[in-house]
């Protein structure tokens, strides 16, 4: 894990709730009090964290305990629950559901709750503010359930699974492979389209899809399809109802499917066989680095699931290291004995 410390940003995804976000978050904060006492880590959130319980399920969340000199992003509606001695470094015209973002300065150990801003461009500027205080802090940022677009911004991604994805292990092997597959596909090579529109189709050329709502532009891009149509830019979510209206033209195969960033790529795994039935290359304008993944083994209730076995089958499907949370946080306390 001491590589994460070589990163100028990353972020943490989770493939749902009670994946170990939180507890991974920890375990780099500890690693880095540890291993890499010359670094300054800066931490944020896309959404709320550091709670005591989850405000929808009301089960025990892990809280987020931060040491003296780590920079903290959060909402002046939070700072009053961060149990730590801080300096307030600046008031941002940034905002999160809970208030303005503050940026502070722990200068004592302790917990705390954060939340920063949901939108991509306010966290470039939130790192922007960062870097303006430690130029060379490593700028940490726990993601949210249904926004992962903001990956996109930083260097890289650390991606978090477990049993709670499913009750069936070969649902979290497919939901953990689809997931790793969308988030690291490769970036074009096509120079595209500067116009920020909905979608363009390249028949030799870039043209402008007219239809821009969901429901005619399947339409608009069949009509514009040729036999010598090589390439589709679509911006924004593609989906699986979108794609099937798609696969109906049969024309609609071996060309390249361009996305805006691999986050917007909502499909099942039964699409993604189907694109490649078609021989349908699928790439990005922006792409995600995905550098390991973690595997929480524990229910909600705190029970371990045996899961070496299905952490061998994604570690082989995905060419990716993965670690057990199990077995992070086993190693960072043989290390402090």
């Amino acid at each position: 894990m001491k590589d994460l410390f070589e990163k100028s940003s990353l972020s943490i995804i989770g493939l749902g709730k009670n994946t170990g976000k939180t507890s991974f978050l920890n375990e780099l904060l500890e690693e880095a009090r540890i291993h890499a006492k010359d670094k300054i880590l800066a931490i944020t959130s896309i959404g709320r964290d550091g709670e005591e319980k989850d405000l929808v399920t009301s089960s025990k969340k892990p809280r987020i305990y931060v040491y003296e000199g780590t920079l903290v992003a959060t909402s002046t509606e939070l700072v009053g629950r961060c149990d730590i001695t801080m300096e307030i470094l600046d008031v941002l015209p940034l905002y999160s559901a809970l208030g303005r973002i503050i940026l502070l300065r722990a200068l004592s150990d302790g917990f705390v709750e954060i939340a920063g801003p949901s939108r991509k461009k306010d966290l470039a500027l939130l790192e922007s503010a960062v870097r303006r205080i430690e130029p060379h802090a490593i700028f940490l940022v726990d993601g949210a359930l249904s926004r992962m677009s903001f990956a996109t911004s930083t260097e890289s991604t650390v991606l978090c699974t477990g049993v709670n994805i499913s009750r069936s292990p070969q649902k979290v092997l497919e939901k953990t492979v689809d997931a790793v597959y969308g988030l690291t596909m490769k970036k074009t090579k096509r120079c595209l389209p500067m116009e920020k529109w909905r979608a363009f189709i390249y028949n030799g050329e870039w043209e402008k899809v007219e239809g821009y709502l969901a429901m005619e532009l399947d339409k608009e891009i069949i009509e514009k399809f040729t036999e010598k149509t090589e390439a589709v830019f679509l911006r924004g979510a593609v989906t699986d109802s979108l794609l099937t209206k798609l696969l109906s033209e049969t024309l609609f195969r071996s060309v390249e499917l361009i996305l805006e960033d691999p986050t917007k790529f909502l499909v099942s795994h039964e699409m993604l066989q189907k694109l490649n039935l078609r021989k349908i290359s699928v790439t990005a304008e922006h792409t995600v680095s995905v550098e390991r993944i973690l595997f929480n083994p524990y229910e909600i209730s705190g029970l371990e699931i045996p899961s070496e076995g299905l952490i061998q089958l994604i570690r082989k499907e995905t060419a990716l290291p993965v670690e057990s949370l199990k077995d992070l946080q086993r190693r960072r306390r043989n290390e402090e004995a």
